[in-house]
C-alpha cells in the first residue's frame, strides 16, 4: 500500500473518530437537560451534517 492511501485511511479515521466523538458529547448534554429523543437527533444531523440513518445509529450506540 502507497504511503498517500495510509495517509488518507489515516486521515478517514480521525475524522470518523472526531464525529463518534462529537455525537456522544452532544448526546451526553443533550440527555442532561431533557431533550427529547427527536431532539436530540435532530440536533446530531444539524451539528454533525449527518443522515437521519447516522444519527439513528449514534443515538442507539449511546
Amino acid at each position: 500500500m502507497s504511503d498517500r492511501y495510509r495517509k488518507e485511511d489515516e486521515a478517514r479515521g480521525e475524522a470518523r473518530g472526531f464525529i463518534k466523538g462529537r455525537a456522544k458529547e452532544i448526546i451526553c448534554f443533550a440527555k442532561k437537560i431533557n431533550y427529547t429523543y427527536e431532539e436530540i437527533k435532530a440536533r446530531l444531523k444539524q451539528r454533525l451534517n449527518i443522515n437521519d440513518d447516522e444519527a439513528e445509529n449514534y443515538m442507539k450506540l449511546y
